[in-house]
């Protein structure tokens, strides 16, 4: 019985350019993995865990700058995509999830892989849909119709997000011999967004305020890389003498004298560093911070005003001083805005300080014991230009975004919900769906939390992994809080004694493991090479340990 309303869900995908499916294994989903897997345009690949599934998609959507299809079967299978929807919801990645149901007379019934899937995914998807039960009346398959075109519209209209459709499915729902799969010719809806351009008069307003502040900086939140961005910020950097504040995961770092080290020099106790800084205008683009030295300096120094410029209908007040939202594409607005050079003394401030915390980042590396701060700075400085680099969250994250980043090197993290799990998973996809090499730097924890994303038989020759395994959380142990707590060991840090070993046996990655400088430099000096399957480096070190080594680090701003 060919369910022709469940196919044309599929010709819907396609026809709006939907390339790849991650389809988990299930009965229920039968006709609408049969549908995906006969359709040519679109590639189909098999992950078995949900959970990993949604993640590696989410990793393969960031790159094809795409919907990527995630098809699971009913029950609780659905509830395993939530913490990647999630994700992909705050990043702005578009998902399509579309998961089988039994009909809606079961549900409540105690009927097996039954549960309330209408919806489940709440707020954390911009739209959710209910597919018709049978598409067997005209009026019935017109509306399937147009809800799979209104899923892949909200999907890609800014912002960008993850949609839910729900599939209830009654049997017989396999076909029966001698059928085929046929793709008839479909409706696509087309959706022309709107061109945000800001008038003469807009500019003109903006260059009239921008010249009563005395103070400017720009600071560049989580952004996937955008040449066209860091060209007309450098422009606007270099025709006004604004300075630009970077993380990490801005993917700004190649823009000439853009800040990098402001999470070292803003420490609480660093007054003397702090001393200049305080700016009158703030200008925000991009989507969250890794420092809370920077939010919380900004916060507290309470800025005349604070604009944010974004392409999207989300208000962002992170500092609690927000004047302007700019509903514009930033690179129209650097392009176009020209208000003329300023004063540039304040600036020279922060690009010294950045300078000094650099210098002062550099020589403590240079002479510091060996720990997970060191290993991440020569893995950092050991890696391949035009490469990819992933960060876990927790502690990889915050090292490398104190140690900067100096070269043709696109980041990525999961600073959307910036949770632990999924850093596998995104980083394997990113390895599947494009050609540059691909390394993971994560913790042990992040890293045996998400094993089941190398769970299929699928090429991840260009992924490169490094473990830092000090067989714990050690980030509580950095923070005051947790540290100062009686029972810290207890109810902090999670103490596993595993090693990653055995992971790379399973899944066939090159192993090394190093203790100390001499073993990791030796193991990076062939990592980077092709081997015809991926690689994996642990590096071993002591959670105590990495902690005195943080916190000599923070006395060198500790001024």
């Amino acid at each position: 019985m060919i369910l022709e309303h469940i196919n044309d869900i599929v010709s819907v995908c396609a026809g709006h350019g939907v390339q790849t499916a991650i389809i988990s294994p299930g009965s229920r989903s039968a006709p609408l993995t049969l549908a995906f897997n006969a359709h040519p345009a679109i590639e189909v690949k098999i992950i078995g865990d949900e959970r990993s599934a949604a993640f590696i998609a989410t990793g393969i959507a960031q790159q094809q700058k795409k919907p990527v299809v995630l098809v699971c079967t009913s029950g609780s299978a659905v509830l395993n995509y939530a913490p990647a929807i999630a994700e992909a919801y705050y990043q702005e990645i578009p998902l399509i999830v579309i998961s089988a149901d039994r009909p809606p007379e079961w549900v409540n019934q105690y009927d097996g892989q039954t549960i309330q899937q209408s919806g489940i995914l709440g707020k954390h998807v911009k739209a959710s849909y209910d597919y018709p039960v049978d598409g067997n009346h005209p009026d019935a398959f017109w509306h399937g119709n147009r809800i799979s075109n209104e899923a892949l519209i909200a999907s890609m209209s800014f912002p960008q997000g993850p949609v839910h459709i729900n599939v209830p499915l009654r049997e017989p729902f396999y076909p029966s011999d001698g059928e085929h799969i046929e793709f008839p010719e479909t409706r696509i809806i087309r959706h022309t967004q709107a061109n945000l351009e800001l008038s003469k008069e807009t500019f003109e307003a903006l260059k009239s305020e921008w010249d009563q502040y005395e103070n400017k900086v720009i600071v560049i939140g989580q952004h996937e890389p955008d040449e066209a961005l860091s060209s007309a910020m450098q422009a606007f950097a270099e025709e006004t003498g604004t300075v630009i504040i970077n993380e990490i995961i801005g993917n700004q770092h190649l823009i000439p004298g853009a800040v990098q080290h402001q999470d070292a020099f803003l420490q609480p106790t660093a007054q003397k560093a702090l001393e200049g800084l305080s700016p009158d205008l703030v200008i925000t683009l991009g989507k969250s911070l890794i420092s809370k030295n920077l939010k919380v300096y900004l916060r507290n120094k309470s800025p005349k005003a604070h604009w944010h410029i974004r392409n999207s209908d989300r208000i962002n007040d992170g500092f609690k001083h927000l004047t302007r939202w700019i509903q514009a594409d930033p690179v129209v607005f650097f392009q176009n805005f020209n208000p003329g050079k300023d004063n540039t003394s304040f600036n020279e401030k922060w690009k010294s300080a950045d300078e000094t915390a650099s210098n002062s980042i550099s020589d403590f590396l240079a002479t510091c014991d060996f720990g997970e701060l060191k290993a991440v700075s020569k893995c950092i400085e050991a890696l391949p230009e035009h490469s990819q680099l992933h960060l876990a969250n927790s502690m990889a994250v915050r090292y490398a975004n104190f140690i900067g980043l100096k070269k043709n090197i696109e980041v990525f993290s999961n600073r959307g919900t910036s949770g632990i799990d999924g850093s596998n998973g995104t980083a394997v996809g990113a390895a599947l769906s494009q050609d540059k090499l691909v390394t993971l730097i994560t913790g042990d924890m992040a890293f045996f939390y998400d094993r089941n994303a190398f769970w299929h038989g699928y090429d991840l020759s260009k992924l490169r992994v490094i473990v830092l395994n000090n067989h714990g959380g050690g980030i509580f142990r950095m923070i005051k809080g947790p540290q100062d707590q009686p029972d810290y060991d207890k109810l902090f840090e999670t103490h596993q004694p595993l090693t990653a070993e055995n992971t790379a046996k399973d899944y066939n990655f090159d192993y090394k493991a190093c203790s100390d400088l001499e073993s990791l430099n030796t193991a990076l000096e062939s990592f980077f090479q092709p081997v015809g399957r991926p690689r994996l480096i642990e590096v071993f070190s002591e959670s105590k340990k990495n902690t005195e080594i943080f916190n000599e680090f923070k006395k060198l701003f500790a001024l």
